[in-house]
């Protein structure tokens, strides 16, 4: 399997999106590693092509290939592992959630995935089936404790969203674990980054 802290950068670089991409000071000190292994990891993601590097005055920008069908395989995998590892309350309505099968993508964000105190469930739901989304969250609501809340987008109105700095939707994206749609997640990642 993947080494944890080359999974930890390249979910970071799949998550946060720049435009340069970011520098080695930068990425190791937001994933809380050290800058030398760092710079390790990034030398041979580039070696393998999953990264790309950019040279900005001085320093070393990176950010993901997407160009690279490796790349898309292996963001994908490190997306399943995270659902596969939700706990708990998380994994309980993620469970549920997942029923619901007219949706390109869905991805639990909120209070629920930070632990115990949460006051109702939030997903977004990719889909233009606004009615069918209500009722479904309604009958989930009816039968768990806590509410489920969701947030209703077409991919490109998540695009959109994304490449004009939304906080809320830039959150989500950085903190949600993709329950359906992984390959819907990573097209959008690479419509933003380009």
């Amino acid at each position: 399997m993947i080494p944890k802290n080359t999974a930890i950068v390249i979910v970071f670089l799949l998550r946060n999106i720049g435009k340069f991409g970011y520098n080695i000071n930068k990425i190791a000190k937001l994933n809380k590693i050290s800058v030398g292994s760092a710079f390790k990891i990034l030398k041979e993601l580039e070696k393998d092509k999953l990264i790309i590097k950019n040279e900005i005055s001085n320093a070393s920008h990176y950010k993901l290939n997407f160009e690279n069908p490796e790349t898309t395989k292996l963001c994908e995998l490190l997306l399943l592992a995270e659902k596969r590892n939700l706990k708990g309350h998380a994994k309980l309505y993620a469970d549920e959630i997942i029923k619901f099968k007219d949706a390109e993508m869905l991805v639990l964000f909120g209070s629920v995935l930070r632990g115990k105190e949460f006051n109702d469930v939030d997903v977004l739901f990719i889909t233009n089936q606004v009615k069918k989304v209500n009722n479904f969250c309604l009958e989930v609501s009816k039968v768990k404790t806590k509410p489920v809340v969701p947030l209703i987008m077409k991919r490109e109105d998540l695009i959109k969203a994304l490449k004009q700095k939304k906080e809320a939707v830039i959150n989500l994206i950085k903190e949600g674990i993709v329950l359906k749609g992984e390959s819907v997640f990573l097209e959008v990642m690479k419509n933003v980054s380009s």
